[in-house]
């Protein structure tokens, strides 16, 4: 008579479900956001610890839309962060489409891509202090032209400088698009008598631009909330950012710089999610 000597085939345990991996993550989405949003919208509404009770109340909104420097303050942060992306579009479209033909080719050059996502990595108040050191009142540009003195204060320089920010937030992303596109398509067009342009316009950028819609709209919210860049330079241009620390600093306003924070928060909530559902129409449009 044979024994068997295997030991018993036991039932597999069940499998972890998929949300449990996902515990850690959310614990620090929780903690680092949904909390300090709850407790700044309570701050706003006058719900929260003192000095920021007193509430329900909707008076700090009303105080801070009523007030002309923060509106002047919202619109500057819309036009300066807007303009600075739309720029940095316009000059990181052909950047990309050059670097991923070069990838292609296998011509990547390091040394350009260190220089071009360079900004990434610096603070936003060391760019302002490039900035200064460039177009300041004594800066290397204003000793050569009176007309570059001071620049670094005016809206032109800070639109200059939210530029040089955005620079890498957007040329990363899209790069990535474009080293998805098919250059066969573009070839095609070129062998049936197609110009470069005729190409450019009809082929490759509707396929780059839902990408380019998409992450503008991220560099968009991540420019509305700098705050180094402007508060090195600000001088007569007020960013929102900067209201909502001074109304912090100055006096220790919680509800008043919690309802700044909030509106800055929506303002850059709202860029997310108009440039991705931008961007999904577009796609589909293009697919069609």
């Amino acid at each position: 008579m044979l024994v068997s000597l295997r030991a018993p085939v036991r039932g597999r345990a069940a499998a972890p479900p998929a949300w449990l991996a996902a515990l850690p993550a959310l614990a620090v989405v929780g903690l680092f956001s949904a909390y300090p949003v709850a407790v700044m919208a309570a701050n706003s509404l006058g719900l929260g610890r003192p000095p920021a009770d007193g509430g329900p109340t909707l008076e700090h909104y009303s105080r801070a839309l009523g007030s002309a420097a923060v509106r002047d303050a919202l619109l500057n942060s819309v036009l300066i962060a807007g303009g600075a992306v739309l720029f940095t579009l316009l000059v990181a479209v052909p950047v990309v489409l050059r670097q991923a033909r070069d990838d292609r080719a296998g011509r990547g050059g390091a040394a350009a891509d260190a220089l071009l996502t360079l900004p990434i990595a610096l603070p936003g108040i060391i760019i302002g202090f490039f900035a200064i050191i460039l177009t300041g009142r004594t800066g290397l540009l204003g000793l050569a032209w009176d007309g570059f003195s001071g620049l670094a204060y005016t809206f032109t320089g800070l639109l200059v400088a939210y530029v040089y920010f955005c620079l890498p937030r957007v040329l990363g992303p899209l790069r990535g698009a474009a080293a998805t596109l098919d250059p066969a398509l573009a070839e095609s067009a070129r062998t049936l008598g197609a110009s470069r342009a005729r190409v450019f316009r009809t082929v490759t950028l509707p396929l780059l631009l839902p990408a380019a819609i998409e992450t503008g709209g991220t560099a968009l919210a991540v420019a509305l909330g700098g705050y180094g860049t402007v508060a090195t330079l600000s001088e007569g241009v007020r960013l929102l950012p900067l209201n909502v620390a001074n109304e912090l600093t100055t006096g220790y306003r919680v509800a008043a710089s919690s309802t700044l924070a909030v509106v800055l928060a929506a303002m850059a909530v709202l860029a997310l999610v108009l440039g991705r559902a931008l961007a999904r129409l577009v796609r589909r449009a293009v697919a069609a």
